[in-house]
């Protein structure tokens, strides 16, 4: 009871910003195209095609912030639809890389358009100066909530 702080009576303020950011990430997340890939899909799929190396369920596991059975399960699905290959490793024949096939680089084009509009539209109504700004603050906080730097 002694340890109770001024943040802990703000609790209703702070659970109000968290719902305007879980608001502002779901509107800029579209639903769906009809039997297309999901966002956690088209992630997958954009982060392979833009690596400088190809990369690892492991790899993508540690860059998206899912559980290795959560990549698996993508991954499966990505190769089922035919959007994804996996090269396996001569040395390791259990270990293998990702690649995207011309069909997945097709249906990319298509989700790129379907998913970022709206990040589009943004940028067109509060223009480029303001939209950095943005996007520079959420990567700043990306970072501190991934490497833990945000003191408890």
């Amino acid at each position: 009871e002694g340890n109770v702080t001024m943040e802990d009576f703000n609790w209703i303020d702070m659970m109000e910003k968290m719902q305007e950011i879980r608001l502002f990430s779901s509107l800029h997340i579209r639903g769906k195209r009809e039997g297309a890939t999901s966002p956690q899909e088209v992630d997958i799929l954009s982060r392979i095609i833009l690596s400088s190396v190809p990369l690892t369920p492991l790899d993508l596991a540690t860059l998206t912030s899912l559980s290795k059975s959560a990549v698996s399960r993508l991954i499966e699905n990505l190769e089922k639809k035919d959007f994804l290959l996996k090269q396996y490793s001569e040395k390791d024949k259990r270990s293998y890389t990702l690649h995207i096939t011309e069909k997945g680089n097709q249906e990319l084009e298509q989700a790129y358009h379907h998913y970022l509009e709206p990040i589009y539209k943004l940028r067109r109504t509060i223009g480029e100066e303001r939209f950095q700004a943005l996007i520079t603050q959420i990567k700043e906080a990306n970072n501190m909530l991934q490497n833990k730097e945000v003191n408890k």
